[in-house]
Order: C-alpha cells, then sequence, then structure tokens
C-alpha cells in the first residue's frame, strides 16, 4: 500500500482527527509488518539457511576465504560472521607481510551481520613470489 501526499491531504479533509490518526497507526503497523518479513526474505536469501550453516542451531555461518594470485599480486577476500571471532585486520596484513608480500590495499567493511575484508598484496621479490596456500593456512587459523 502507498500513500502519497495527495492522499494523506484528502484523508485530512474527510476525515475527522480520531479516525485519521486510526488510519495512521494502522499503516504503521502494516508498515512495520512488512519491515519484518522484508528482513526474514533478506536473512533467508543472504543463507540464513543455507547448506553451510552451523548445525548447532546457532545463527552464525560459516567464514567464506578466496585468496586469488596472478603474477606477484595476490588477492584475498574474507566474509566472516560478526558473532564469529572478533576480525582484526592487523593480523591479517601481518600474515601477508611475513610470507614476504607488501599490503597495497586493505578494506574491512561490515555487512548488517557480517565482515567483508579485502586484501590485495604485491611480492616483495617478484621472482620468488608468493605462496597462497601458506597464507590462506595461517589466515584459516586465525578466524577459526
Amino acid at each position: 500500500m502507498r500513500v502519497c501526499v495527495c492522499d494523506l491531504l484528502y484523508w485530512h479533509q474527510q476525515l475527522p482527527v480520531p479516525q485519521l490518526i486510526d488510519e495512521a497507526t494502522s499503516y504503521m503497523i502494516k508498515m512495520k509488518e512488512n519491515v519484518k518479513y522484508l528482513k526474514e526474505k533478506k536473512k533467508s536469501l543472504l543463507g540464513g539457511e543455507v547448506p553451510g550453516k552451523r548445525s548447532e542451531g546457532s545463527s552464525s555461518l560459516l567464514p567464506k576465504l578466496s585468496i586469488h594470485s596472478r603474477d606477484s599480486i595476490i588477492e584475498m577476500n574474507l566474509i566472516i560472521d560478526v558473532n564469529m571471532k572478533r576480525l582484526m585486520l592487523h593480523e591479517l596484513m601481518r600474515v601477508f607481510e611475513e610470507e614476504g608480500a607488501q599490503v597495497m590495499t586493505a578494506s574491512l567493511q561490515n555487512l548488517n551481520d557480517r565482515t567483508a575484508c579485502t586484501i590485495i598484496a604485491q611480492a616483495f621479490i617478484c621472482r620468488i613470489g608468493i605462496d597462497p596456500s601458506r597464507i590462506e593456512k595461517r589466515v584459516r587459523d586465525i578466524i577459526f
């Protein structure tokens, strides 16, 4: 149900104030129910009921980690549930630096009930490169 300003003005002219308040109240209740329904739908679409969910009945999802390397550049994307472990960006950056990479960009973004982290790094010595499997193992040790 959409209500525009002209409808409200029309109601105001046609209805007594108590009835106008009742109409406004019922409209607000409907909108509140609609918001609740849309939040539940969003949660189910974002993975609230997917197979990756923990079986303990908690609402936390398993972290999603992807690491891609190309030439001497490595990119890590991590999505973690905020109810899990608190994510410290400097710990993740330290892993990259200890594995021989210079962090070019790092970002941490809160997305409602999840935190997304992206790190892009370049090898200190391009001929040697970076071992993505070692970085992935160390990052998994941090987040679990």
